[in-house]
């Protein structure tokens, strides 16, 4: 019983030592900044301002675009779900169509494999999801480069 309570007070020891380490350092960085001049205090401040906003940053333009989506979903009717997992997989349809052997009808498997979605919901998805995230995908359906698209109303060009 005593060795179990030397035991532990040593452990807490071991750790209030390395507590104590952390601290020593970051003390002896903070007297190394204070000692420095104004200018150059004002200057990493700066830095570590524009370096943070820039982490933090959020494409505005993306966010519309997003919205965009959501909005057009929701004016077909169509039941997607949380709108970021719904924004996700709209985005997963442009790569399907992109790669070597990706059509349509694996693009609206795939939506249905992720989601519960009837095959005219998830074909209306894929549509729209095409019409929103894939502009080079829609001047290859309004030239007609895009055969196993099958017609739908509601997206010009189809």
């Amino acid at each position: 019983m005593f060795l179990r309570l030397m035991l532990s007070a040593l452990k807490a020891l071991q750790r209030l030592g390395a507590v104590m380490n952390s601290l020593a350092r970051i003390d002896h960085w903070i007297w190394l900044f204070r000692c420095q001049p104004l200018t150059i205090r004002l200057l990493v401040a700066t830095a570590a301002l524009f370096t943070a906003a820039t982490a933090f940053e959020v494409p505005a333009e993306a966010d519309a675009i997003d919205d965009t989506f959501i909005k057009a979903l929701n004016h077909a009717g169509v039941n997607f779900g949380e709108p970021r997992s719904a924004m996700t997989m709209g985005h997963y349809v442009c790569p399907i169509l992109a790669k070597s052997g990706g059509n349509f009808a694996a693009a609206v498997q795939r939506i249905r494999g992720n989601s519960d979605m009837s095959p005219q919901m998830a074909e209306t998805f894929a549509k729209i999801a095409i019409s929103i995230y894939c502009p080079t995908m829609m001047a290859n359906v309004a030239s007609g480069n895009l055969p196993s698209l099958p017609p739908g109303p509601g997206i010009p060009g189809i």
